[in-house]
């Protein structure tokens, strides 16, 4: 891994809205310094596919793969996620139809999938057939979902027990077939094997919020609509949540991170994530005042539903910014065409930003301060 010691700037260039006259530049822009950027693989595209929970963990675990002195390895987001197709399944027939199904998930589910089906290179399964370039799985999940209908609604009388059969075979066919067999680097595995020898194990990695609905230093089950699997939070003060990210990377981890991005401080095209007034109009140009959040407001928006669970990133590094706030280096997965030079494919989310949008992080529990660690029983 490499740390960038040697602070330099990276001046954001002449971003403004389209228009005729753009001879008016505001003078005040805002420039980073970059404390530190952890190792990471190449950005990528999740295409036109819910899978943003698979990318963004693959992601962080490729890190914790260099981290560890495991070496560089692209792991196959579309195996897991079609894995957990075959989990959410059983769970949405289990319950009678009476659970969440779709293509949204959380960090902590990719987690459980390796723990329980292995794991694989993307060189190995891509999930992409017909010659296609990119993920596109609208047809796949609605297809996926009719299916699943057809077989709660029983009108046979009886539930078939050959319908998971049936069901992996759609998603054989739209993924490709699963790889019970691979050679990799010249050596045989089955997905599990190559996890074992990865060494990588979901009891080693903790999912931490912030919410005054529950009680701190406890665990519980957050009430979010991708949570289908009744996944378990560790809850902690804001404070400490902003104070645990940091430290983890400076100290020399990355981070998984589940956050709003529906509103208007998120610009994906501009790479910048800051927070704004309700009565500004964002331009993600000029230094801006942002919002102090606090404990309260960021409770209150999440109970009125303003910061929803929308979209799950990877945290790579940190820098400073000349509006003397910290910013968060974030890895995308749409692309890396959009964004700022020098940070293509990622954006630079402010602390405030952070502070009042963050639904969860998920990071290696060696990462979290002794002390927490003790609170929560890590």
């Amino acid at each position: 891994m490499r740390k960038i010691t040697l602070a330099f700037l990276v001046l954001l260039v002449n971003y403004t809205f389209a228009q005729e006259d753009t001879t008016s530049l505001v003078k005040d822009t805002i420039s980073f310094e970059k404390i530190v950027q952890w190792d990471a693989n190449p950005v990528e595209s999740q295409g036109k596919t819910g899978t943003c929970w698979s990318f963004s963990t693959s992601s962080f675990l490729e890190s914790e793969l260099i981290r560890m002195n495991k070496g560089s390895h692209n792991l196959s987001e579309i195996l897991v996620a079609r894995q957990v197709y075959v989990r959410k399944a059983e769970n949405y027939v289990g319950r009678h139809g009476k659970a969440q199904f779709g293509e949204g998930s959380l960090g902590h589910d990719l987690l459980n999938a390796i723990d329980k089906y292995g794991i694989a290179p993307a060189e190995v399964f891509s999930g992409l057939q017909l010659n296609s370039e990119k993920h596109d799985h609208a047809e796949l999940a609605n297809i996926l979902e009719a299916f699943l209908k057809a077989i709660v609604q029983n009108k046979g009388g009886k539930l078939t027990p050959v319908w998971k059969d049936a069901y992996n075979g759609l998603l054989d066919v739209y993924l490709g077939d699963y790889p019970e067999n691979f050679t990799y680097n010249e050596k045989e595995y089955t997905p599990l094997s190559f996890a074992k020898e990865l060494g990588l194990k979901g009891d080693n990695y903790a999912t931490i919020c912030s919410y005054t609905h529950q009680p701190f230093y406890t665990n519980f089950v957050l009430d979010i609509p991708d949570n289908w699997d009744n996944g378990f939070f560790y809850n902690v003060a804001l404070d400490e949540l902003v104070s645990t990210t940091k430290k983890a990377l400076k100290d020399g981890y990355t981070i998984e991170w589940d956050a709003d991005v529906s509103n208007k401080g998120f610009s994906s095209k501009k790479g910048l994530a800051i927070t704004f007034k309700e009565e500004e109009k964002p331009d993600f140009i000029s230094v801006t005042e942002e919002l102090e959040v606090n404990q309260k407001i960021r409770q209150e928006n999440y109970d009125n539903h303003t910061v929803t669970d929308d979209h799950l990133m990877h945290i790579v590094g940190l820098a400073k910014g000349s509006d003397g706030n910290d910013y968060f280096i974030v890895k995308n997965s749409w692309g890396d065409e959009k964004g700022m030079e020098g940070f293509k494919g990622h954006i630079l989310v402010s602390e405030s930003y952070f502070r009042l949008n963050t639904i969860s992080i998920m990071l290696h529990k060696d990462a979290v301060a002794k002390p927490l660690q003790k609170k929560l029983g890590l």
